[in-house]
C-alpha cells in the first residue's frame, strides 16, 4: 500500500494532476484497503474486473488472490504507470473508458462450487458518473456475479433505501429490481488523496437475482420515473400524468385492482407495489 508521500511522489514523477472529471481520489488508508480486500473475499477460481485501478492500491492484492484480473483504466498516464510497475502474469491492463468497454469480452467464466460463475466487479466509481456505470453493469448483468464498489455515501444510501424513507426514489427501484444491494461499511473522506468533499461507502451488489421476465420493464420504470418527478403529487395524479393511462379513471381502476389508495405518495409504495400497477 502506497503512503501519501509515495503517492505524491508518483504523481509528480508522471506529471499527473488528479482530475475531478475522472473522479481521481487515490486510496491511502491501509486499514480501509484491508477491509475492502477482506470484504471482497476473492479466491483462485474468480475472475475480477477492476474499474479504474488508479495507482494499483487494490490491484496487487486482487492479482495475488484471484485467477484473473482485468483492470480498465481510462487515464493513459495511470495506465502507463501500472504497465511499468505491475508485472503479474494473471493481470490484463486495458486503457479504455469503462462505459465504452464491452464487458462480454471480459466475461471469463470460471466454475464456482456453490454459485453461478461470472465476473466480480471491483472499483472506486467517479461520483459524477456513478449512475451511468451502474446502468452499464446492469445492462451486462448476465456476465457479472457481484460488484464491490466504492461510491459517494449519498448515492449508496439511495440505492439501498426502502419505501417510506427520505432517500427512496426511482434510482432505488431501478437498482433493487436488478440486484440486491448492501452497504458494507462507511469510508471517511480522509482515506483518499486528494480528500473528496464527501464521505463514501463500500457497497456490494449481488446480481444473481431472479428477474420476473413477464414484467414490462419499460412501462414499469416509466410509471416509477413519472411518480417520483413530483414527489408531492399523489400516486393517482402521478399515474394520470404519466401518459400510460388513457384517463384518470383508468388509473384509478388500476390502483383499486392493486389495492393501493389513490391518495398515497409515491415514496410510500414499494417496488413490488409499483409492479402491481402495470396495466
Amino acid at each position: 500500500m502506497l503512503k501519501l508521500s509515495e503517492v505524491r511522489s508518483i504523481l509528480r514523477k508522471y506529471n499527473i494532476r488528479p482530475s475531478k472529471r475522472f473522479g481521481q481520489n487515490f486510496l491511502i488508508d491501509q486499514n480501509i484497503k484491508n477491509k475492502i480486500v477482506e470484504s471482497i473475499g476473492v479466491s483462485r477460481e474468480d475472475a475480477v474486473l477492476e474499474i479504474g485501478p488508479g495507482l494499483g492500491a487494490l490491484t496487487e492484492d486482487l492479482c495475488k488472490k484471484s485467477k484473473k484480473v482485468i483492470a480498465v483504466e481510462k487515464d493513459k498516464r495511470l495506465y502507463d504507470f501500472l504497465t511499468k510497475n505491475l508485472s503479474y502474469t494473471n493481470l490484463e491492463l486495458i486503457n479504455n473508458d469503462i462505459l465504452k468497454h464491452d464487458l462480454s469480452s471480459c466475461a471469463i467464466r470460471i466454475p464456482h462450487p456453490d454459485s453461478a460463475a461470472g465476473l466480480i466487479i471491483v472499483g472506486n466509481l467517479p461520483y459524477s458518473i456513478s449512475s451511468p456505470i451502474l446502468s452499464h453493469l446492469i445492462n451486462n448483468k448476465n456476465y457479472i456475479n457481484s460488484a464491490y464498489i466504492t461510491v459517494q455515501m449519498e448515492f449508496g444510501e439511495r440505492l439501498v433505501a426502502l419505501s417510506g424513507t427520505k432517500d427512496y426514489g426511482s434510482l432505488s427501484c431501478y437498482a433493487q429490481f436488478y440486484g440486491n444491494q448492501k452497504i458494507l461499511f462507511k469510508i471517511p473522506r480522509g482515506a483518499f488523496f486528494p480528500v473528496p468533499e464527501v464521505d463514501s461507502c463500500f457497497l456490494k451488489i449481488d446480481f444473481n437475482k431472479e428477474i420476473d421476465k413477464s414484467i414490462d420493464r419499460d412501462i414499469l420504470f416509466k410509471i416509477i420515473r413519472s411518480s417520483f418527478e413530483k414527489r408531492r403529487k399523489t400516486i393517482l395524479n402521478s399515474m394520470a400524468s404519466s401518459g400510460i393511462f388513457k384517463s384518470k379513471e383508468e388509473a384509478l381502476i388500476c390502483l383499486a385492482k392493486a389495492g393501493i389508495s389513490p391518495d398515497r405518495r409515491p415514496e410510500t409504495i414499494s417496488l413490488q407495489g409499483f409492479a402491481k400497477l402495470l396495466p
